[in-house]
């Protein structure tokens, strides 16, 4: 683990852009943080954006953890098959909340916090209207 870390948000269209709006809002300046929004513009090519932040990005001082939208989306496998190559870590299906915690966790990240980061409640996805319709049952009992 290093002493500090990289993030790179790469997603279909302009989402990165929207989720780097957002997090400027809470957490505030970002400059460890970087976005591709893909398929924009007709001529993007991903194997060349992916070799372009891996040859940019220095492996001995920071780690590099590259975050993006969809499982089994394009933007997602194109960065699967580099990860034998590089030493980076691949997150999917991103959202805000897993953004706002990966950023506010000082210092490096390695496997195991990425892992446990992943697994935690905060950051998952939730369907609200059975969460009030539990609560609202407790609340008879």
């Amino acid at each position: 683990m290093k002493s500090d870390k990289k993030v790179v948000i790469v997603t279909h269209g302009h989402l990165a852009d929207g989720l780097v709006s957002a997090l400027q809002i809470i957490v505030g300046e970002l400059p460890q943080v970087k976005t591709v929004c893909g398929y924009t513009s007709s001529d993007f090519n991903l194997d060349e954006t992916v070799q372009e932040i891996m040859n940019n990005h220095n492996f001995e001082t920071h780690d590099l953890v590259v975050c993006t939208d969809m499982m089994g989306g394009s933007v997602n496998n194109g960065f699967v098959k580099y990860l034998g190559q590089y030493p980076f870590h691949l997150i999917t299906n991103t959202n805000l909340a897993f953004l706002v915690d990966l950023l506010l966790t000082p210092g490096g990240i390695n496997k195991e916090m990425l892992t446990k980061k992943a697994k935690e409640e905060l950051v998952s996805v939730k369907y609200i209207n059975s969460m009030v319709e539990n609560f609202h049952e407790a609340d008879d009992l």
